[in-house]
């Protein structure tokens, strides 16, 4: 599957699951993105990053050479191919929630991403 969103308006569970991760470019486009979130109140959501969860799609062959290319943030997934992208799972935490929150980091560069539901930008 590549990206769940390509607009401005989210589809259900949009960044909420690894197969549906917020696509953005490498660690810093992990940080503008949490930055630019806005929890229910209007505050600002305090992050904490729970860590790399495994690939996206998971490969029918753990050996697959294909998981070491996709690590290339600037190669886009040709016609068909399975996203193999690891991705990282984040906490947003907002008065009163938190949020899981998936990214896969290897979209670069990355379009312009909605608020998974729950959230604002």
């Amino acid at each position: 599957m590549l990206g769940c969103a390509h607009g401005p308006v989210s589809p259900p569970g949009f960044g909420l699951s690894k197969e549906c991760a917020v696509e953005v470019c490498l660690p810093p486009g992990e940080k503008a993105y949490l930055s630019g979130l806005r929890c229910p109140d209007g505050s600002a959501p305090k992050p904490r990053r729970v860590g790399s969860i495994g690939s996206r799609m998971q490969p029918v062959d753990p050996n697959d050479p294909r998981i070491l290319l996709q690590m290339d943030p600037e190669r886009p997934l040709a016609p068909g191919e399975p996203d193999l992208h690891i991705v990282d799972a984040f906490e947003a935490h907002c008065p009163g929630a938190v949020y899981t929150l998936f990214f896969d980091m290897y979209h670069c560069p990355a379009s312009p991403q909605p608020a998974p539901d729950g959230l604002g930008r």
